[in-house]
């Protein structure tokens, strides 16, 4: 086996253990356009600041934090429906807090998101709607039970590490951001987590 094989299993094997032990879920604060998708696009370089403040957001609340490439099919089933290649991260409640999910909602609502996946630790993955837009799919606060997290396999909302994809039964290059344990390791994202996406 050659040493990048070794690495994608490794990556893949990763994020399945965590999947598998603690509450998890996969977002981005990537979008097309502005106004349900209809309005002026967001360059390359706005959805990339909108990140950067997503992710300080998601550390600051101390979850574990994979940053992946994606693929999501952006207003699903609908005549404006389009395929998006986005930044997106994997998220572990590490802690096992408990309160991964409203959070997770919280910050899909502010960066207009059609839906996050979030899963309970060893139990089925969901798609859950966060936007009220005409044709966001699923629909806000509408749920789609999906079969767990199933890697080596394709399907509508994919994720791929090194190559190799996971979905959610229904593309990541890896990078991790831990969980902070000191205060001075949190500082940054904490004062960050305010700032709006437009000053990264």
């Amino acid at each position: 086996m050659k040493t990048t094989e070794i690495i994608q299993e490794s990556g893949l094997t990763r994020l399945y253990l965590h999947s598998r032990k603690h509450d998890y879920g996969t977002m981005s604060a990537f979008r097309y356009a502005r106004d349900c998708g209809d309005g002026t696009p967001y360059t390359m370089a706005e959805n990339l600041q909108r990140n950067s403040s997503l992710l300080s957001k998601l550390r600051a609340s101390r979850f574990g934090v994979t940053s992946i490439k994606g693929i999501f099919i952006e207003n699903y089933g609908a005549a404006n429906a389009r395929e998006v290649a986005e930044n997106s991260f994997f998220v572990v409640d590490l802690q096992d807090r408990g309160d991964m999910l409203s959070i997770l909602r919280n910050f899909a609502e502010e960066f207009e998101q059609d839906s996050i996946i979030f899963g309970e630790a060893g139990k089925n993955s969901r798609v859950i709607g966060t936007n009220q837009c005409p044709n966001g799919y699923p629909g806000y606060g509408k749920e789609i039970v999906h079969a767990g997290a199933i890697f080596g396999e394709t399907g509508k909302f994919m994720s791929r590490v090194h190559g190799r994809p996971f979905i959610f039964a229904d593309k990541p290059v890896l990078e991790s951001h831990g969980v902070a344990k000191y205060p001075t390791e949190l500082r940054g994202p904490v004062e960050q987590s305010t700032w709006h996406w437009s000053k990264f």
